[in-house]
């Protein structure tokens, strides 16, 4: 199979993955008991006439094949339509809320790809030393702890008890920063910033400690390291060598784990209440806010689907066999 013919067909499989990702979610949302309305009639709020404007409104008085139709080619256009429970355009909602989404988890992803994958070559290397059982433990003890549960915990002690960190937001209350240098440069955002960030750390160092011990183990044995011996190379030079040649396994899963960004980033944004995609998408299924989910749900598939089909293009460019072996 030709690289041409292989990224059409992973091109094509994304399409038809995010169509049926997308299609879910529409059904389920309109397979839920009641309307975005229907508690406000409950309550007295809205009368009959009223709601059926409102639904009317929004298109949701519509046949649901024509519903389905317009919401495709919302999603198409990007075009998400207005938020029924803040009455403003959903863009408005959601690109701020992704924004910030990404503020607190690229930063986070990137800082433990690099030290995790540098600590879990020098584990391998040195196997059996006491730094590679410590962090071993200390990174599987985090990895297989739910990351709302490590949030708690850090929230409980450097919050609650000892007062060093605020316990929730992106900003103090009365802050009003104009600007993206001065929402995400400032002081105050650094201190909210901080247990989010070791939260999402702790969760993910594991991973990468893990597989850079493991490539660089299977390599230290190799014909081209005991080559490097003979002509002399110290340690640390080996260990360099080693290292480029366990690339491939790390670059690739750190494509793959940055389209599963959002695995974990719902809990975490509610435990910290932290005004990004996740949290917003919870308030917006609480709401049964049909536009605001929908493209949120939307945003967050696509990253996951588009990375994934970047780390097989990247794989398959890197190693040509893997593309052989997907005839």
């Amino acid at each position: 199979m030709t690289f041409r013919r292989f990224l059409i067909k992973r091109i094509v499989i994304a399409f038809l993955l995010t169509l049926v990702s997308v299609s879910i979610i529409f059904v389920t949302l309109r397979a839920l008991p009641g309307t975005p309305f229907s508690s406000l009639v409950a309550s007295g709020g809205l009368s009959g006439e009223q709601v059926a404007e409102l639904e009317a409104q929004y298109g949701l008085n519509e046949p649901i094949y024509v519903q389905y139709v317009k919401y495709i080619q919302s999603l198409l256009t990007l075009n998400f339509g207005y938020s029924i429970a803040e009455s403003r355009p959903v863009s408005a909602i959601i690109y701020p809320r992704l924004l910030n989404t990404l503020v607190l988890l690229v930063p986070a992803l990137i800082t433990t790809a690099i030290v995790s994958s540098i600590a879990g070559l020098y584990a391998g290397w040195n196997r059996g030393s006491a730094f590679e059982q410590g962090s071993i433990v200390v990174t599987t003890f985090f990895r297989s702890t739910p990351v709302f549960v490590t949030g708690i915990f850090l929230l409980v002690i450097f919050a609650y008890q000892l007062g060093i960190f605020p316990a929730f937001g992106m900003r103090s209350p009365l802050d009003n920063p104009q600007g993206a240098i001065e929402t995400y440069f400032a002081v105050d955002f650094a201190k909210h910033y901080f247990l989010p960030f070791v939260a999402t750390v702790l969760y993910y160092s594991g991973d990468f400690l893990l597989l850079a011990r493991n490539s660089v183990i299977e390599r230290k044995g190799s014909a081209f390291l005991t080559l490097h011996r003979a002509k002399g190379l110290t340690e640390r030079e080996q260990l360099a060598r080693a290292g480029r040649n366990s690339m491939l396994p790390l670059v690739t899963y750190f494509a793959l784990r940055m389209g599963m960004l959002f695995q974990g980033v719902i809990t975490l944004e509610v435990v910290f209440a932290w005004p990004g995609i996740g949290r917003t998408l919870v308030q917006a299924i609480n709401q049964q806010d049909y536009p605001t989910v929908q493209a949120a749900v939307f945003i967050m598939a696509l990253a996951v689907i588009v990375m994934n089909l970047l780390a097989d293009v990247m794989y398959a460019k890197i190693d040509p066999t893997v593309e052989e072996g997907d005839l």
